[in-house]
């Protein structure tokens, strides 16, 4: 089914795309939450007109990410865990710890955008990639001490 969609939906669009979806993910999640519409000629014709209020808050968004990132990549952070000998922690060190250790230095970043494959396991230094708003991303230096 081919739709239009209204709102920022993660991972598949973006306000003002139009894309073909499945009709169940259409029909069942997107459509009753309101974030798409069906590409009809009448919806394409609002869309064109709508087009422009579109681009300037896409390139607000855009620019406020930019602006946040510049902020996070001269972040550094120091997490104190309890580790081994050899500096494996007794855990791990997750998204959610990074997230909150940001927020402590006064940015919000949702542990969603932080890039991490896998759970930080290790003491020393590490580069996290936060992924902000389509291409604005930034990359924080993690630093974790093991607890004297």
């Amino acid at each position: 089914m081919k739709v239009i969609f209204l709102k920022d939906v993660k991972g598949t669009a973006h306000e003002g795309d139009v894309k073909e979806v499945k009709d169940g993910y259409a029909r069942n999640y997107l459509m009753p939450k309101g974030l798409v519409a069906p590409a009809t000629e009448a919806n394409l014709k609002k869309l064109e007109n709508r087009k422009d209020k579109i681009k300037a808050k896409e390139e607000t968004k855009l620019s406020a990410a930019k602006e946040k990132a510049e902020k996070l990549s001269s972040l550094e952070i120091d997490l104190t865990m309890k580790a081994g000998e050899k500096g494996r922690l007794f855990g791990a060190v997750t998204s959610q710890d990074i997230a909150n250790a940001i927020s402590e230095k006064g940015i919000d970043v949702d542990k969603k955008d932080i890039e991490l494959k896998n759970p930080i396991k290790e003491t020393g230094e590490h580069t996290v990639t936060i992924g902000l708003y389509k291409e604005a991303k930034a990359d924080v230096k993690v630093n974790i001490k093991a607890e004297e």
